[in-house]
């Protein structure tokens, strides 16, 4: 015999269960675009790594102060079930540092680095999501691919005149993307965490962020985070050394919906 009550538990499960919609605890007539823009307290992290020696950024470089950097976004949302939605986030870095090197070290084909040495860092990178989402009552599940494309340069200037040049990744990178939402109505804030990992053989690239929302008015967030992002890749003329190179902190950031 058919349960009356769990059939309509059911239904009202399926019907509260959409992969489009528009943004959290906000009316339709909003639209569904948004834009952010936000300023990244970041500190650069990581090392060089090869058969001869490894080399730290803060330690030996001495990348160990924090740098604000702004960071953009563009979200997209529609209300066509076989289109997904589409978020656009973009950020540069440049970074620049001077240290005295302990010991020798080798880097890029270049040996015998040591004394003062002076190290700039060009970053910046594009991450593009593809992504539907389940949302039931206060929690929303979204999935897709982030599509990153990192663009990764760090000059180095020592006493012998070798002047190595580091690259990053040259391809784009496809990883799975998930996030969760969790939409708390009744104080006008959503609390949000997302990651998209993705490692293959000796190169590997990862990005994670969790935020407070809070809506201060009708069309506008204000938010609070913390966001680390990193690749991890091998020297193009030498399998042997791998660049891992991170950065992470915390970020301000307000949005707007049109």
């Amino acid at each position: 015999m058919i349960n009356l009550k769990k059939l309509m538990l059911t239904g009202l499960l399926i019907a509260n269960t959409s992969l489009f919609a528009t943004y959290e605890n906000d009316k339709d007539t909003l639209g569904n675009i948004a834009l952010k823009v936000g300023i990244w307290k970041s500190d650069l992290g990581g090392s060089i790594e090869n058969e001869n020696s490894a080399t730290d950024f803060e330690n030996d470089f001495g990348y160990d102060d924090s740098k604000n950097i702004n960071t953009f976004a563009l979200d997209l949302k529609n209300d066509i079930s076989w289109l997904p939605n589409v978020n656009i986030s973009y950020f540069r870095l440049n970074n620049s540092s001077t240290n005295i090197f302990t010991s020798d070290k080798t880097i890029a084909g270049v040996n015998n680095i040591n004394g003062k040495v002076s190290s700039t860092v060009e970053y910046q990178e594009i991450n593009t999501i593809l992504y539907g989402f389940l949302y039931n009552g206060p929690f929303e599940f979204d999935f897709g691919l982030n599509f990153k494309k990192i663009d990764y340069t760090q000059y180095i200037i020592e006493n012998n005149g070798g002047n190595p040049v580091i690259y990053g990744p040259d391809s784009i990178i496809v990883l799975p993307y998930g996030a969760i939402k969790i939409n708390l109505d009744f104080i006008d804030t959503v609390l949000m965490a997302k990651a998209s990992i993705l490692s293959f053989g000796d190169n590997e690239a990862k990005d994670y962020e969790y935020s407070i929302n809070y809506r201060v008015m009708r069309n506008i967030y204000l938010s609070y985070g913390y966001k680390y992002n990193s690749f991890k890749t091998t020297n193009e003329n030498n399998d042997q050394e791998i660049y891992d190179v991170n950065i992470k902190g915390n970020y301000i950031s307000c949005k707007i919906l049109f």
